[in-house]
C-alpha cells in the first residue's frame, strides 16, 4: 500500500509542475529589417506548447513585454493578443480557441523587467492582457492550443540617428486573480511565471531564445520635395474648377506688367 502511492505521486508533481512553469516557450519573432526615422512599424513573438503531456486547463493573465531603444514609443493594436488552434479545437465552453483578446500598459510590469534586464540606452514597455484569458495551453490534442502571438507597434522618433538597433522580447502569465499586484517589489517576482519566455539573457527567464532577438536598420526619412516652379510658372492662379485664370506678375520693362492669359504671356502697359 505504501509503494503504490509513489507514483501516484509523481504523476501529481509531474502536473503541478507543469501548472507552475506553463509549459510553453518562445519560437520565433518578427520585426522589419529596415525602417525610416519617423515610421510606426508592427513587431511581435509567438510562443507554443513546449510538448508536455499534461491536459491542464489554464486561464490567466497573459503578460509581455517588448525592448527597444529609449525615446521610441511603444503601443498594442487591438486584438494584440491571438491564439491559434486547429478548427476543430474548441474550450470547455464550447468556444474555439482561435480567437484575439486586447492588451493594455503595465507600468509596475515595465518596472519588474527594467530591473532584471537592464541595458543602457533601452527600456522595457510591458503590457498585460485586459481581462483573464482562457489559454488552454497544453500540449494534449484533444484541448491543445497551438500557438499564441503577441504584436506590438513601436514609433521610431523622427529625430532619431541612422543605425543599426536591437529589439527584445518577454512573455509570461499569472494564474492568480491579483495577477501582477500580488507582487510588491521586483525581488518578489524574479522567480515568477512573469519572466517565462524571452530573448534577453538572464536565470530568471526559463524559456530563453538570444538568437531571435531583432535587428532593425534604421534610415533617413524620405523627404518629397516639392517642385520649385519656373519663372514663367510664377504668378499663375487657378479658380475652383482648377481653370487656369489671369494673374499678376510684376514685369522688369518700362514699369509695365505682364498678364497670362489663355497660356501666353502678355506685356500690357
Amino acid at each position: 500500500m505504501k509503494h503504490s502511492r509513489y507514483p501516484f505521486l509523481c504523476c501529481l508533481l509531474t502536473v503541478v509542475c507543469c501548472l507552475v512553469s506553463s509549459c510553453y516557450k518562445l519560437i520565433s519573432t518578427y520585426a522589419p529589417s529596415e525602417v525610416e526615422a519617423g515610421q510606426t512599424f508592427e513587431v511581435s513573438f509567438t510562443i507554443v506548447d513546449d510538448g508536455s503531456e499534461t491536459q491542464n486547463f489554464v486561464t490567466d493573465w497573459s503578460y509581455a513585454g517588448v525592448r527597444v531603444p529609449k525615446g521610441w514609443t511603444v503601443t498594442v493594436p487591438e486584438g494584440a493578443h491571438q491564439q491559434f488552434a486547429e478548427d476543430w479545437v474548441y474550450y470547455q465552453d464550447g468556444s474555439r480557441v482561435a480567437s484575439s483578446h486586447d492588451m493594455e500598459p503595465c507600468e509596475k510590469l515595465s518596472q519588474f523587467y527594467n530591473s532584471a534586464c537592464p541595458k543602457t540606452g533601452y527600456a522595457w514597455s510591458g503590457f498585460k492582457s485586459v481581462t483573464k484569458i482562457p489559454k488552454n495551453i497544453s500540449a494534449c490534442w484533444r484541448n491543445g492550443c497551438d500557438s499564441i502571438r503577441i504584436t506590438f507597434l513601436v514609433t521610431v522618433p523622427e529625430d532619431v540617428r541612422p543605425g543599426r538597433y536591437q529589439i527584445d522580447f518577454m512573455g509570461g502569465d499569472e494564474e492568480d486573480d491579483a495577477g501582477i499586484d500580488k507582487y510588491s517589489s521586483y525581488s518578489a517576482a524574479k522567480d515568477s511565471r512573469l519572466f517565462h519566455v524571452g530573448t534577453a539573457a538572464g536565470s530568471y527567464v526559463d524559456n530563453r531564445n538570444a538568437s531571435l532577438t531583432r535587428t532593425i536598420v534604421v534610415t533617413e526619412a524620405t523627404k518629397v520635395q516639392t517642385p520649385s516652379s519656373t519663372p514663367e510658372e510664377e504668378g499663375i492662379a487657378y479658380n475652383l474648377q482648377g481653370q487656369r485664370i489671369e494673374s499678376l506678375q510684376s514685369g522688369k520693362s518700362g514699369g509695365g506688367r505682364i498678364i497670362i492669359k489663355n497660356g501666353k504671356k502678355i506685356l500690357k502697359k
